[in-house]
C-alpha cells in the first residue's frame, strides 16, 4: 500500500517526482507523529527543505492528513514553489473544507500569487470557521491596505478590536488604517 500512495498520493500535483523521499533518510523508523513535529520545527528554523522532506515522507504515510498537507504547502511556499503549494493545500481544502487554518494557509499562497480576490476569500472564511484565529484578521486587514481598499480594512479592525479588545497590536492596526484613510484624501 505504500508504494501506491508513494506513486499516486500527489497525481495532480506536479512535483510529485519530487515527493518520493530516498530510503537512507533517517526518519524512517519514526511516528508520523514524531515525523510531524520534527517538520514543524524545521519550519520554525526556517529549514524550509527539511520541513518539505519530512512532510513529503509523511505524506507518504497519510495523504489526507490536514497537519501533513498544511505542512507540506508552508514548505513549498517557503521554498517559492507557489503553484505546487497553492495545488496541496487545495487538495488539504477538498479533505478539510471545515479547517480554518488550511483556509488561511491557502489565502496565504494566493496574496502570494496576486489572486487577491481568493485571497480574501480563504481569510474570510478562515475567520468565520474560527473568529479567534486573530492572525486572520490581521493578514486580511494587511491585504486589504495593500490592495487599497482602506474602508473593508476599515470594518474588519472593527471587528477584530471587538473580538480581541484587549489588543494593542489591533488598535495600532486602527490608527494606522486611519491615517491611511486620511491621507487618500489628499
Amino acid at each position: 500500500m505504500t508504494e501506491y500512495i508513494r506513486n499516486n498520493a500527489f497525481k495532480d500535483v506536479p512535483v510529485k517526482e519530487s515527493l518520493a523521499v530516498s530510503n537512507d533518510e533517517d526518519f524512517l523508523e519514526e511516528s508520523l507523529e514524531d515525523i510531524i513535529d520534527r517538520a514543524y520545527d524545521s519550519i520554525d528554523s526556517c529549514d524550509y527543505l527539511q520541513a518539505f522532506k519530512l512532510f513529503s515522507y509523511g505524506s507518504t504515510l497519510d495523504d489526507r492528513d490536514p497537519e501533513i498537507l498544511n505542512g507540506l504547502g508552508v514548505a513549498l511556499c517557503e521554498l517559492g514553489k507557489l503553484d505546487e503549494s497553492r495545488l496541496v493545500l487545495e487538495r488539504a481544502f477538498r479533505f478539510n473544507p471545515d479547517d480554518a487554518i488550511t483556509c488561511a494557509n491557502l489565502a496565504g499562497v494566493h496574496w502570494e500569487i496576486n489572486n487577491y480576490d481568493m485571497a480574501a476569500y480563504y481569510y474570510k472564511r478562515s475567520i468565520d470557521l474560527d473568529p479567534m484565529m486573530e492572525e486572520s484578521y490581521y493578514n486580511l486587514a494587511n491585504l486589504y491596505i495593500e490592495t487599497g481598499s482602506l474602508y473593508m480594512a476599515f470594518i474588519l479592525c472593527s471587528e477584530l478590536k471587538k473580538q480581541f479588545p484587549a489588543s494593542l497590536d489591533a488598535t495600532d492596526l486602527m490608527d494606522d488604517i486611519i491615517l491611511n484613510m486620511a491621507l487618500s484624501m489628499y
